[in-house]
């Protein structure tokens, strides 16, 4: 656990070679690190690798207050704090919310940092970003295309922990994972209730008040980061549009890029080689 003013913060730690490159994973809204066990453990005997469960997922204790004003500023200082307790510069790998931590992070502490690699990371086109920086400040409700509504829908509550695998495998969001994935996911996002049941550990409320705090206009942010990026994102239903990578291209021309073609917002689940492939590339191995 990684001590924070408020709680604590859970982690996986593949151990690796003691002088190995350091990369620490941060989890996607709703996930935690335990669903990329299968992606990051064939790594583990070449570098040393590390994943956060951000606050409100998996095991990590910290508040997650769904009535409390966020910003996604919260989870940026959360991560601040764990790579603190590091002795080097880290590379970041980040899933959604995830991979925006990680970008705000390297513009802020650029010293924590060796480099970014963002997999679909949530990057609102410019003006877009505009308007719900405009809405935030009028108070006016943001439901992030449904996503909201989705969230608030989601049954938190099961008999065990197989009535979920059976709830979820091959549907909806979970259509194009793995079976070893989702129950990874279940394993590090459930907790045992005292009436026999289980239930998510990142509580549909905060994973809908995540959502809904996601309009905050950074790209004045992403203009400063000065350390190497690579953005992966799939073309369909993805969170990075090209709009986006066509003004992260302008704005860091030695960045890399890459669509993954028929890959979804779910990309680290559908194409964990080429993911990995790019851990290892960053990470000079």
């Amino acid at each position: 656990m990684c001590a924070l003013p408020d709680g604590e913060l859970s982690y996986l730690d593949w151990g690796g070679p003691p002088k190995a490159p350091r990369v620490v994973m941060s989890n996607a809204n709703g996930f935690n690190a335990q669903t990329y066990r299968q992606l990051l453990t064939p790594l583990a005997g070449r570098l040393r690798i590390q994943a956060v469960d951000a606050r409100g997922h998996g095991f990590s204790t910290a508040t997650a207050d769904p009535q409390a004003p966020l910003s996604w500023n919260v989870f940026r200082h959360d991560l601040i704090r764990f790579l603190e307790s590091g002795d080097r510069p880290s590379l970041l790998v980040g899933h959604s919310l995830g991979a925006t931590t990680s970008l705000l992070l390297a513009e802020l502490r650029p010293d924590l940092v060796s480099g970014v690699l963002a997999v679909e990371p949530v990057l609102q086109p410019f003006l877009k970003s505009w308007v719900m920086r405009a809405k935030r400040w009028m108070n006016i409700p943001h439901q992030a295309n449904g996503l909201v509504e989705g969230a608030m829908k989601r049954r938190a509550v099961f008999a065990d922990r197989e009535a979920i695998f059976k709830s979820y495998n091959g549907r909806g969001a979970f259509a194009s994972w793995p079976e070893a994935v989702l129950r990874d996911y279940i394993t590090g996002g459930t907790r045992d209730r005292a009436d026999g049941q289980v239930e998510l550990s990142c509580a549909p409320t905060w994973e809908a008040h995540i959502f809904r705090s996601s309009g905050t206009y950074i790209w004045d942010r992403l203009a400063r980061i000065r350390v190497p990026i690579t953005i992966i994102h799939g073309n369909v239903n993805s969170t990075c549009s090209l709009p986006v990578t066509r003004r992260m291209a302008r704005l860091h021309p030695s960045a890399k890029i890459f669509p993954v073609d028929g890959a979804s917002h779910f990309l680290p689940m559908e194409s964990p080689d080429i993911v990995r492939e790019n851990i290892l590339r960053m990470s000079g191995l």
